[in-house]
């Protein structure tokens, strides 16, 4: 019978496998996935049990002597944490933890104001996935009798703002007195709004309520939040009335506005939408220039008729344009709210097509003074002074 002999493969030898060239490629397999299963599995878990995080988060007087912190549940939330701030070390201290099930909580008895905010989580295993920190409210116990109370209702003038895309207006804010406290010389302790907006791209607001819109077309809401979480909010919506403007009514104009609008559209609404956006930029400055040529009509001469100048390089170029296009006396006058194209004739008349940078509902029209488009009208006059 033929002897069958053991075959040695030389290159895959035990020894060969632990020492030899393959030890590298074994050692990054196993880092790799020992990587993969302490630092991406966990991650990937978190991921999937985010959270969010808790909204309406208030907090009010509760029977003369405690504080009530109330929030909207979060779905799927196992339970959260209330922290209040500590002035001894200037830190947000964990004082209650409570089950999904709940919207509430009171504090014990106390005289003094109180800040809390608030998180929610979830159970993940045996850890527990946290949400983000809702926002802090704060907020003081009085009797109904008491004259330092927190705030009540917040309240808009307005409902809705129609805004230029390049416009800065502060609404009217009215915010009153919680409802529950019967003294008549009752103050809010506290009047300061924390404002923002849910779409910054469209407008932001500053810590004052001034809301500016961004340059770009759109809506968002603009939201008031008193010290306690009482809120409240009023709707944006901002379009490009300055410019890719359908002009009514022209054959109305006389010829020398028509010629203007017709052959020089476009660069009069980059001069409006040029200065609008500088006034946007500057809404506490007094500025009012008018700007024509100089005798030789080669040049654009601005001249401040009140406060300070406006830098108008960037668009002199094209005003020069505009100015020369129109064989008699022209000016472009720009006042804080107002941009106005004026063309003088003779007998001491002249017409005048205008941009103005608010809203004009309620314009009263007649017959040589009428609306164009939306923000923009004409007027014709006969003596020119």
């Amino acid at each position: 019978m033929k002897k069958i002999l053991p075959v040695i493969i030389d290159d895959f030898r035990t020894d060969k496998l632990l020492y030899g060239t393959y030890k590298k490629e074994i050692l990054f397999i196993f880092y790799t996935m020992l990587f993969f299963l302490i630092v991406y599995m966990p991650l990937t878990a978190q991921t999937k049990t985010k959270i969010n995080t808790p909204t309406k988060v208030r907090v009010r007087s509760s029977e003369s002597k405690k504080l009530k912190v109330t929030w909207k549940k979060v779905k799927k939330a196992d339970g959260y944490q209330i922290y209040e701030y500590k002035k001894s070390n200037k830190k947000f201290k964990k004082v209650a933890d409570v089950d999904g099930k709940t919207r509430s909580w009171k504090s014990g008895n106390t005289k003094k104001v109180h800040t809390y905010k608030v998180h929610a989580y979830k159970k993940s295993g045996k850890r527990k996935v946290y949400s983000k920190f809702s926002y802090t409210v704060s907020a003081r116990p009085y009797k109904r009798n008491a004259i330092q109370v927190n705030a009540g209702r917040l309240r808009f003038k307005e409902d809705v703002l129609d805004l230029s895309v390049h416009q800065c207006l502060t609404p009217t804010l009215k915010i009153k007195a919680t409802r529950y406290a019967t003294n008549s010389r009752a103050q809010i302790y506290d009047s300061t709004i924390r404002w923002f907006s849910s779409d910054e791209t469209i407008a932001r607001v500053d810590k004052n309520g001034a809301i500016t819109t961004q340059g770009k077309e759109g809506s968002c809401k603009i939201y008031a939040r008193a010290h306690n979480g009482n809120v409240t909010w009023i709707k944006v919506y901002a379009e490009d009335y300055a410019t890719n403007v359908k002009f009514r009514n022209v054959q109305a104009m006389l010829d020398d506005m028509q010629n203007l609008i017709y052959n020089y559209q476009k660069e009069i609404e980059q001069i409006a939408a040029y200065f609008e956006k500088n006034k946007a930029e500057h809404p506490k400055e007094n500025q009012k220039m008018f700007f024509s040529l100089n005798d030789e009509r080669t040049k654009v001469l601005g001249t401040v008729t009140s406060g300070s100048e406006i830098y108008y390089k960037e668009i002199e170029e094209i005003m020069l344009r505009v100015l020369q296009s129109f064989l008699g006396d022209m000016e472009i006058n720009v006042t804080n709210n107002v941009v106005g194209f004026k063309l003088c004739g003779t007998n001491s008349q002249y017409v005048e097509l205008k941009y103005i940078f608010y809203s004009i509902v309620g314009f009263e029209e007649i017959q040589n003074h009428f609306l164009t488009a939306e923000r923009w009208t004409y007027h014709y006059r006969e003596f020119y002074t």
